[in-house]
């Protein structure tokens, strides 16, 4: 019995969702390749504090200032892709998967560059922590 095209296109539908579920679940950087680039991000921070004698308000400075081209691509295993910095007033853990930056002068974390995650790594280290 020949299957129709609405059900073989529903069926495609439900194929295709499953397997980028699977790969949005479980696809995820080289924990080492994290490091590397929060690294290079917390690098440009320090640059700009050298050259302009202070940490800046907000990430997107560091940018404007020319110590960084662009935000690295971060993919962590259960969150999206994500290729900017968050800036937030406190290193307060909202699990988005992505960079970000604490632009509080008043917050005792002021400067601090972090990852927004609440998962842990594969050696079972949260990448918060980092």
């Amino acid at each position: 019995m020949p299957v129709s095209k609405k059900k073989f296109l529903a069926l495609a539908a439900v194929i295709t969702a499953g397997t980028w579920s699977a790969y949005f679940i479980s696809y995820g950087m080289p924990p080492a390749d994290v490091v590397r680039k929060l690294s290079g991000l917390r690098l440009s921070l320090e640059l700009y504090r050298q050259q302009y004698k202070r940490l800046p308000a907000s990430f997107e400075e560091t940018l404007r200032a020319g110590t960084l081209e662009a935000p690295p691509e971060l993919k962590l295993s259960g969150h999206l892709k994500r290729a900017s910095v968050k800036d937030t007033g406190a290193m307060v853990i909202k699990d988005t998967g992505g960079w970000a930056y604490v632009n509080n002068p008043q917050d005792p974390d002021f400067g601090l560059l972090y990852i927004d995650c609440s998962h842990k790594d594969l050696k079972g280290r949260f990448w918060s922590e980092f």
